[in-house]
């Protein structure tokens, strides 16, 4: 028995497989790496910058970090080899890798949603999208139109602002934004937690808990504080915007927090400078130089900048994973996207999602969601060890998904308004209805009764062969 854990130690590097190329892979591998320093990932490093929980090094540390992913995704083909009991990881241009296990870390926000615009492709000038950005063209003394006005807008319109000629900013719905009140930690600040990394990890737990008790009850339905919370954030708005007939088109017409909160500390100082527009009257049509709003005004434009979002369904259904008897994951998630703990799905023995359907959280960061995936994922593949498949019971993942369903009624995200949080259905698969605390807590220790557990034979344990082919 000792000799055959210490061969799974020596073996898993080639039979572990970490799939994705942005920040959930990043943070994934990292917080594997934490425990297992041998494992081997495949993916490409697209971001700045992570605090994890497990490291306590404060350079570079600042409050919120800017990040914004680079290059291009890569597409993987992944299947579950039946005669082998092993998944099938194969790479444009590669070869073809072979695992015990499989562990996609490709996060939820990487497909970028287009409008069906009229007259877009008549557009002669540079159009694209915020996570498409095109690093070659130089928006100096441009006029730039930029459609959206939501998370990726209130990131994107500052910095554009500061050199473009003009800036007209299409919105269509206006958003909560409260203050972020970033900052860079100071050198003594930093020193400090190198002198005592007690304090960093202290300053991590303030945060997270500030978060927790304030944000978790104000998603739900019923909330106490939501009418304040909701008072002193279109205070702040007020307080900043300048020009009283814009403030009201900054005012938004549902409850805080059905849609995403969004945080800020230049967005509306931006709103306030003298070449930038807020348009309200929405895309008409768009001409070769060109927009032409809903009013029939005519707008001359030298770029588009499409801050349109991601579009989290179709990124769902997209994932190419062909589990158990050829089943696609494709065509099971077309009309539900389910999975046991936002992780594992029926006929996928030994493939983890790290951020599945309703892994997301609005009171936390979503750090702290991966890690515990992640520790709920290694105890899965410990307990698989060599010689077993594991995957959740279809009627306990089914009755998880009822549960999750209902719970989420009783949130604020289940409300009228139309957001990416909700499916073409209005079913919500995006969001965990309760507390980061609890979403840990779920995810702590295996029930193992929740499981199909299917030992593999003889044949397949012996005639494994560790490989990239």
């Amino acid at each position: 028995m000792v000799e055959e854990q210490k061969d799974f130690a020596r073996r898993r590097k080639q039979f572990l497989r970490m799939v994705g190329t942005g920040n959930i892979a990043v943070i994934a591998s990292a917080s594997i790496l934490q425990r297992n320093s041998d494992v081997e990932f495949h993916f490409r490093q697209n971001s700045d910058f992570f605090y994890l929980s497990g490291f306590d090094e404060p350079e570079s540390v600042i409050v919120f970090v800017p990040g914004r992913e680079q290059g291009e995704y890569v597409l993987f083909c992944r299947e579950f080899d039946e005669k082998t009991a092993l998944w099938a990881v194969s790479v444009p241009g590669e070869k073809v890798f072979r695992a015990r296990h499989i562990v996609l870390g490709s996060g939820g926000l990487n497909t970028p949603s287009i409008p069906d615009l009229k007259g877009l492709d008549n557009f002669e000038g540079p159009a694209f999208h915020t996570a498409q950005w095109q690093d070659d063209i130089d928006l100096t003394g441009k006029r730039v139109a930029v459609i959206g006005s939501a998370a990726s807008a209130v990131q994107a319109v500052p910095q554009i602002a500061k050199n473009a000629e003009k800036v007209v900013m299409f919105q269509r719905t206006p958003n909560y934004i409260s203050p972020r009140n970033d900052r860079a930690y100071t050198e003594e600040e930093k020193k400090t937690f190198r002198k005592n990394p007690w304090k960093l990890r202290l300053q991590r737990l303030k945060i997270f808990w500030r978060f927790e008790l304030l944000l978790s009850p104000l998603f739900k339905k019923k909330s106490r504080i939501r009418g304040r919370a909701t008072a002193q954030i279109v205070g702040y708005m007020r307080k900043v915007i300048e020009d009283p007939g814009l403030q009201e088109k900054l005012v938004p017409n549902f409850e805080l927090g059905c849609k995403r909160i969004l945080i800020s500390d230049d967005f509306y100082p931006a709103l306030n400078r003298k070449n930038v527009d807020v348009n309200t009257d929405g895309v008409g049509y768009i001409e070769e130089h060109a927009i032409v709003d809903g009013a029939g005004q005519k707008i001359d434009v030298d770029v588009i900048v499409l801050a349109t979002g991601f579009d989290l369904q179709k990124q769902m259904v997209s994932i190419d994973l062909r589990g158990q008897g050829g089943i696609s994951l494709k065509e099971k998630w077309a009309r539900e996207a389910t999975a046991y703990n936002g992780s594992m799905v029926n006929g996928f023995p030994n493939a983890y999602f790290v951020t599945g359907p309703n892994t997301g959280v609005g009171s936390t960061s979503i750090v702290f969601m991966i890690e515990a995936q992640i520790k709920f994922i290694m105890q899965c593949i410990e307990k698989a060890g060599k010689g077993v498949l594991l995957q959740p019971k279809a009627d306990v993942q089914a009755a998880q998904n009822v549960k999750t369903q209902s719970d989420l009624q009783e949130t604020v995200w289940a409300g009228s308004c139309q957001s990416w949080y909700k499916d073409e259905y209005g079913r919500i698969h995006t969001l965990y209805p309760h507390t980061a605390r609890r979403f840990l807590k779920e995810r702590s220790r295996l029930k193992m009764n929740d499981f199909e557990i299917t030992q593999k034979t003889n044949e397949q344990i012996e005639q494994e062969s560790p490989c990239v082919c």
